[in-house]
């Protein structure tokens, strides 16, 4: 179901911003993982998830690196009631780099449940990327690679628009 985007909303990202917001992130993260052969990047369903492909497609111009992508699953209304999990397995991904993938970073608390799962895999080495980084932190989560940083209030929401093929439409504020 495609998101309803509010009348009242104000557009802070169009396409071509978060395309070269992808791209610069893109570099980022190939400098943070210099010379590792293989990475493993962990997208947050739903939008976390189409984030890092488009970040997957883009490193792959950059350099040639072997990226395995998959996704994290997460009950965001309530995280406490349903243990996160990777999809479609955490096979082979264990003592590896790994990136994680969210769309809009707020409070740290998806991010925190998504570490409860990836932990217990040992990564070689772990960095957060974010495209958008609200800083209402209430967890002790950073993001490593940010897109933009925005200053909202509490009661404000950012959401990401893809298309049906996963490729970021636009970001709003409402």
């Amino acid at each position: 179901m495609k998101f309803k985007i509010p009348a009242h909303a104000q557009k802070v990202l169009t396409q071509s911003q978060i395309e070269q917001k992808i791209s610069r992130m893109a570099y980022e993260i190939m400098e943070i993982y210099y010379k590792v052969p293989e990475l493993v990047i962990l997208g947050i369903e739903e939008g976390g998830f189409h984030l890092a492909g488009q970040l997957a497609l883009k490193m792959q111009t950059i350099e040639d690196i072997k990226i395995e992508l998959r996704s994290v699953s997460i009950n965001k209304p309530a995280p406490y009631s349903t243990a996160p999990s990777i999809e479609p397995d955490a096979k082979g991904i264990a003592q590896k780099a790994i990136l994680l993938v969210d769309d809009v970073g707020n409070t740290g608390s998806t991010l925190y449940h998504a570490l409860q799962v990836i932990y217990p895999l040992q990564p070689k080495s772990l960095h957060v990327a974010v495209l958008i980084d609200r800083m209402h932190k209430r967890f002790p989560i950073k993001a490593d690679v940010v897109g933009l940083d925005l200053a909202t209030t509490l009661t404000e929401h950012i959401h990401v628009v893809f298309t049906e093929q996963g490729v970021a439409e636009g970001a709003y504020l409402f």
